[in-house]
């Protein structure tokens, strides 16, 4: 028989029948309860019962980690002969999910739960990237479901996907970009312990700025070491890209200034802080951009305008000054010329100038 006790604003159900194991779960509301616990007791008559709170148990990072371990296209090294972009992309995901969401248990991973993802996601990612960062997710709960018999609930039937309306053409004016600049200037020095818990991360600004400078996506700059990079020959090599080929990428004067007051700023630290130091550019997380991100635009008052927008503003830029678009898909990593038809963006405003 089922039970139902109140526990605050939620309902805790159990049902208990003899040749059984227990089993309880907690809901919104008692109707919600009512209904899972009709389930059970019927399955239990009909003996198609079957236990599955050790599946449930388990968590969104174990889960994720167990198919890192056996997958063996996920063990190839970054640049090694047989990276694809395809498993490239899959392992950033992965790794990406179980930092976000490996906290919680399969069970507790509920359509309430990924629309909070969802929403937290779509404030710093497109909606494209969402969706693919879910397709994921749910391919992870196919494969375990059916390569590791694992009896797992499908919370994606009544999550609401985000609506895609194509590519984005967003481009900050000057002044949007001024303001910009100034809300993500921080209190604290590069390279020091920081003083303000609630202060912006010193590292945004310069990689902000190196962004637009250079086109660079965000992973390929929070994965730059400095032994990758020469200032004197004004380049920096990247093994890791999202076409999973290495890339050369030119420097212009003003990224040259950028690495230079980082380094600067570097060389600053005592020795034994310099020799604990991490060896990349700049150390700090991909979570922390996005936290980051998100309140520096709203201290701005700038609307939809996301960190990848950066890099569209800036191969938009450098198309007035390379017209010639191999040259600029070296830059920018495009192997499909198509692809980077798109970010050249000009205004309607340059346009009718162009009219006369």
């Amino acid at each position: 028989m089922a039970t139902f006790v109140r526990r605050g604003d939620k309902w805790l159900v159990r049902v208990i029948k003899k040749g059984f194991p227990n089993k309880s779960k907690t809901f919104d509301t008692k109707e919600e309860g009512k209904r899972w616990a009709t389930e059970i007791e019927a399955s239990m008559l009909a003996g198609t019962f079957e236990d599955n709170q050790a599946d449930l148990a388990v968590t969104i990072g174990e889960l994720i980690q167990r198919r890192l371990d056996t997958d063996p296209a996920l063990h190839v090294l970054p640049n090694g002969p047989l990276v694809t972009k395809n498993t490239m992309y899959l392992k950033y995901r992965l790794l990406n999910m179980k930092e976000r969401l490996g906290a919680y248990s399969v069970e507790n991973l509920t359509p309430q739960v990924l629309a909070k993802y969802r929403d937290e996601r779509l404030k710093v990612v497109s909606p494209g990237t969402v969706l693919r960062e879910i397709a994921v997710l749910e391919g992870l709960f196919k494969k375990a479901r059916g390569d590791w018999g694992m009896k797992l609930p499908n919370p994606f039937q009544k999550f609401i996907r985000p609506q895609y309306h194509g590519e984005r053409d967003r481009i900050l004016t000057e002044s949007e970009l001024e303001k910009l600049w100034e809300s993500l200037k921080s209190t604290d020095a590069l390279w020091e312990p920081r003083k303000a818990k609630n202060n912006i991360n010193p590292h945004l600004l310069p990689l902000a700025k190196l962004a637009l400078e250079t086109a660079m996506r965000r992973s390929e700059m929070l994965e730059l070491t400095w032994d990758r990079v020469d200032l004197e020959r004004r380049v920096a090599y990247l093994l890791k890209t999202k076409n999973g080929k290495p890339r050369t990428v030119p420097l212009s004067t003003g990224a040259i200034a950028i690495f230079q007051e980082v380094l600067e700023a570097r060389k600053k630290m005592p020795l034994e802080g310099l020799e604990a130091a991490s060896n990349r550019v700049f150390p700090i997380s991909y979570r922390v951009v996005d936290q980051a991100w998100v309140r520096a635009v709203k201290r701005a008052g700038i609307k939809d305008f996301r960190f990848h927008d950066l890099r569209h503003q800036a191969i938009t830029n450098m198309a007035k000054k390379i017209p010639n678009v191999i040259e600029l898909s070296r830059i920018s990593g495009h192997s499909n010329l198509k692809m980077l038809a798109r970010y050249y963006s000009t205004r309607p405003e340059e346009l009718a100038l162009k009219l006369g």
